[in-house]
Parts: structure tokens; C-alpha cells; sequence
């Protein structure tokens, strides 16, 4: 996770303290386990942003998302549509959301949420604005991992009918 990632997270008003403590409370009410039964892995996410930018604080500074959406919504708002799709794997890493698994014949519903593809990966992603690789190098899920740290989010088990 970068500093521009952890800040579409946490969203502070200002590039202060108290602003950095107010909006890590305000996100902690929103995505606590207790609160939300999908918060669990954001507020992992919200954990990690926290710490990055109370650890570098001075190093940042404050810029309004272009459509007024922070990245952990709309990757909370894709989870919510494809927490009941039975067989898939979903995990964050950095600001990206991949999906595998059994997630092929979920096609058209993974495409009509804005989730692309990554054949050389055998998962589909969803990243929030646009992406220009800068390098030709390789990344493989390790490799991504790796670098930007991983959370699974974990699927509603399927009930037995009878």
C-alpha cells in the first residue's frame, strides 16, 4: 500500500494529526467487525492505511478524490455484490481487487461490475481510475503480494436447503 492508496482509504480533511485520528475513528465506525459483518478485512485495510501515514506523517498531503469515493467503498461495494457467487476467492492487495477461483461462469456479472481480466494471471481485477504500467516487467501474485501486502475476503458459505 502507497501513501495515495492509504489516503483514498482514511480520508483526512487535512494534513494534521487530529484530522489523521478523526478520520481513522470515523472509518473504524464504519467498518468495525461489530458494525459490519464484511469489516473485518476493511478494517485490516483501514488498520494498515492508519499506521502508513501515522508512520510517515509530514510526507503527505491531503487531495480530494475526483468522484468523491474512497477506494475501500467502492472495493466494499463490489464485495457486496459478489459475496453470494459460490466457488470464487477474492483478496485485496494495495488498492486492487483480484477474484479467482471458480469465477468464470460469474463472466458477465464480474464484467458489468467493472472487473477486467488478467489472463497471464488466471484472475479477474478491478483497480479504481486508470493504470499505466510503467516497466515491462512481470508481476506475478506473489510478486504482488509480496510488495503490497494481501487480504482474503471471504465469501457467505452456502446454506444446506431442506
Amino acid at each position: 500500500m502507497n501513501i495515495s492508496e492509504a489516503l483514498g482509504i482514511i480520508k483526512p480533511k487535512i494534513a494534521d494529526r487530529e484530522s489523521l485520528r478523526e478520520a481513522y475513528r470515523a472509518a473504524c465506525k464504519i467498518y468495525h467487525p461489530d458494525i459490519n459483518p464484511n469489516g473485518l478485512e476493511m478494517m485490516k485495510l483501514v488498520n494498515a492505511a492508519y499506521d502508513l501515514l501515522k508512520g510517515r506523517f509530514g510526507e503527505w498531503k491531503v487531495k480530494d478524490t475526483p468522484d468523491g469515493i474512497s477506494v475501500d467503498q467502492a472495493i466494499q461495494a463490489i464485495f457486496d455484490k459478489m459475496k453470494r457467487f459460490t466457488g470464487i476467492e477474492a483478496e485485496v492487495c494495495g488498492s486492487w481487487l483480484w477474484v479467482g477461483g471458480k469465477s468464470w461462469k460469474y463472466k458477465k456479472e464480474l464484467k458489468a461490475m467493472g472487473m477486467k481480466w488478467a489472463n497471464n494471471k488466471g484472475k479477474w481485477y478491478w483497480h479504481e481510475g486508470g493504470y499505466k504500467k510503467k516497466s515491462k516487467r512481470v508481476f506475478s501474485m506473489d510478486d504482488i503480494r509480496n510488495a503490497w501486502g494481501s487480504c482474503n475476503l471471504e465469501t457467505e458459505p452456502l446454506s444446506a436447503l431442506g
